[in-house]
């Protein structure tokens, strides 16, 4: 059987905390590679990614999610390449096999396929069989179409690629994009990972506030931030969710709130 390479495509910022985990989750064949984007770390980040035989690609300031993403794509040598975030941990064993098969199943109009980056790492959906969904659908998935684990066909992105004159949600606006003409996606429900981000409480509340600026329709109220909150720390309790990653969520909602009550604004940060 013909080989399905893939390009593991990852963004990184001095993510030493995490990266290797990361890398020790995906065991490559021949035909596979890492493709690392760094943004100027200054910790051991672009060490573990030589270690581990990775192909490093430096973004020239100023930061942007999307040029990052294009830079990435433009020296992914492989038809399909794998986004996965530099605190994404894969938990499924085999996880690259899984999304491997996934791919060799895919239909041709299918160009995106997205597992699910959770706070626990456990199973997220019952039903673990490959779905699809049209332009009609898709909204029924939307929440967990993003980059922090997502299978591109590179050809799609040749066709769109990911909008350098916006600052955030560059995700979203691609899966609309490339909808809209017609493409669909899958649902790779086996494809777990956990979310064990890192950043500074000053970062997440940044986050927040972009992101709201970017897509948030209407303004939250402060019950919609305490039903964000109380969420949250059912989640913590719970054991679904540990300290550290309640904390940041918290300091992201609250950004997201502020953010809200501002006109939007996704143009990039000057």
């Amino acid at each position: 059987m013909e080989p399905y390479g893939i390009s593991i495509l990852i963004r990184t910022f001095n993510s030493a905390r995490t990266l290797d985990r990361v890398l020790s989750g995906i065991e490559l064949t021949p035909a596979d590679e890492y493709v690392i984007v760094d943004s100027g770390s200054t910790d051991a980040t672009l060490s573990i990614a030589a270690e581990r035989g990775a192909r490093i690609v430096h973004a020239p300031p100023p930061f942007s999610y999307s040029k990052s993403l294009n830079l990435g794509f433009q020296a992914a040598r492989n038809p399909w390449v794998h986004v996965i975030s530099s605190h994404s941990i894969p938990t499924a064993p085999q996880f690259l096999e899984i999304i491997r098969s996934a791919a060799r199943e895919f239909p041709a109009q299918v160009v995106a396929g997205y597992g699910p980056n959770t706070f626990d790492g456990k199973k997220a959906y019952n039903d673990e069989t490959i779905r699809y969904f049209t332009r009609e659908t898709y909204r029924q998935v939307e929440a967990i179409c993003g980059n922090g684990n997502a299978l591109y066909r590179r050809s799609a992105w040749q066709e769109v690629p990911f909008d350098e004159t916006i600052r955030t949600a560059e995700d979203r606006a691609w899966l609309d994009a490339i909808m809209a003409r017609g493409f669909q996606i899958a649902l790779i429900p086996r494809a777990l990972t956990i979310n064990l981000t890192k950043y500074s409480l000053r970062y997440m509340f940044r986050k927040g506030y972009s992101d709201a600026l970017a897509g948030m329709p209407q303004p939250q109220t402060l019950r919609d931030l305490a039903l964000g909150f109380s969420s949250l720390t059912k989640r913590y309790l719970y054991g679904k969710m540990p300290l550290g990653t309640l904390l940041r969520r918290w300091a992201q909602t609250l950004g997201s709130y502020y953010g809200s009550q501002r006109p939007r604004d996704n143009t990039p940060w000057k």
